[in-house]
């Protein structure tokens, strides 16, 4: 099991945009498993961890992994975290 880097990145979000912060928050993290930068079984930084990562509040980190969670790019297996999930073709 991979763990994702806990790198400031609160620099990658814009409060003042029109774009709601949960989903550029969602955007970012997409962003880097698209890339290949976060590889499937990859466990994401808590909730709280997340926040402080992205300058965010708590509830903003949760709206933006149920994103994830909804698009099929993230599983969360409760009293573990959120992971990465496979890729098309791919067992976990």
């Amino acid at each position: 099991m991979i763990i994702m880097s806990l790198d400031d990145r609160s620099d990658r979000i814009r409060h003042d945009s029109s774009v709601p912060v949960a989903t550029q928050v969602a955007r970012d993290i997409e962003k880097d498993i698209g890339a290949g930068r976060l590889v499937p079984d990859t466990r994401l930084p808590n909730e709280l961890e997340l926040a402080q990562q992205y300058g965010v509040a708590r509830m903003t980190v949760r709206r933006a992994v149920a994103q994830l969670r909804d698009k099929g790019l993230v599983v969360t297996v409760h009293g573990r975290g959120s992971f990465v999930a496979p890729r098309d073709g791919e067992t976990g």
